[in-house]
């Protein structure tokens, strides 16, 4: 969210005063009449500033270094919700996850634009455990994603549902700690994995639990 601030500018050259005419011609405004009269102006728009930075400061992404983006979306950084939302929305990705866990940080791994994992670190534990131990969200780029899922599920030992959202499922029962979603209405493809049996499915048919980074 780009917030632009106005603020107000008096020139006191820019400022006239009609004084009532007497013999002498129009009366010379006195400097302290003329500070009287800007300095509601002065006050609103320090106000107005301060308003503005405060409201940039907590809706806008944080900024990150070049070197911090780098490592971050190599999944060779533990992010807090915070950090990871910031990068995803400044790097300009479509990533979905399943909402926060307490006490979790999570990695960002974007092999490119169109494919990109968050990683959920319970406790903030496991950085460089290269395991297929956590649970991780795939987000791909998938033309018709509900159809290109229902089709996947047309494979051998595929097996195909629809959530209570609409959206198309897969899962193969050779593999079926990974379940894919097709998001209806869009070109987004969710790969839910989770280490624990069943977990991944259960996610999958949980209504809302799927929710995009913004």
């Amino acid at each position: 969210m780009k917030i632009e601030r106005s603020v107000h500018n008096v020139d006191e050259g820019d400022v006239f005063y009609v004084e009532p005419r007497g013999n002498g011609g129009l009366a010379k405004p006195s400097k302290k009449k003329v500070i009287w009269r800007i300095t509601p102006f002065v006050i609103t728009a320090i106000l107005v500033a301060g308003l503005t930075l405060g409201i940039v400061k907590y809706t806008t992404p944080q900024h990150f270094g070049l070197a911090f983006i780098a490592k971050a979306t190599n999944g060779k950084m533990a992010l807090t919700q915070v950090q990871l939302r910031d990068l995803v929305v400044g790097e300009g990705l479509v990533v979905y996850w399943l909402g926060p866990e307490d006490g979790a940080l999570y990695t960002l791994t974007s092999v490119n634009k169109n494919q990109n994992y968050v990683r959920y670190l319970p406790g903030g534990e496991g950085l460089n455990d290269v395991g297929a131990n956590f649970r991780v969200i795939g987000t791909y780029e998938a033309k018709d994603a509900f159809v290109v899922t229902q089709n996947d599920a047309k494979a051998p030992n595929g097996v195909g549902l629809i959530s209570s959202d609409g959206d198309a499922i897969f899962y193969n029962t050779t593999r079926p700690l990974s379940v894919y979603v097709g998001l209806k209405k869009t070109d987004d493809q969710i790969e839910l994995f989770n280490p624990t049996a069943g977990q991944a499915l259960a996610d999958a048919r949980t209504s809302g639990i799927i929710q995009r980074i913004r």
